[in-house]
């Protein structure tokens, strides 16, 4: 049976093996459609792309390390799928 030392130890394990996991979870490769959406852009221009899910993303284009990518500054707006076309809408 575990005493209480041995068990306080392990909680701070389990903490800090917590703590890290959810630190890396935004050291993930960037979104290849939030990055298109800032081709050809400076920082801080308005952008939009749409997600997988039949929803559009609307934001700017701000700088992730070295990459421009288009950042959400407004709520996740529905897709309007009567006039959704093959091609992901990059338009501004």
């Amino acid at each position: 049976m575990l005493n209480l030392k041995a068990l306080g130890i392990l909680s701070v394990i389990l903490c800090l093996l917590l703590y890290i996991g959810d630190a890396n979870a935004h050291a993930g490769p960037l979104n290849k459609l939030a990055v298109d959406a800032c081709f050809e852009k400076t920082k801080s221009k308005a952008c939009r792309y749409e997600g997988g899910h039949n929803d559009v993303y609307i934001g700017t284009c701000q700088y992730m390390g070295e990459n421009l990518m288009c950042v959400r500054n407004q709520p996740i707006q529905p897709l309007d799928t009567s006039t959704k076309s093959t091609k992901p809408d990059h338009s501004h």
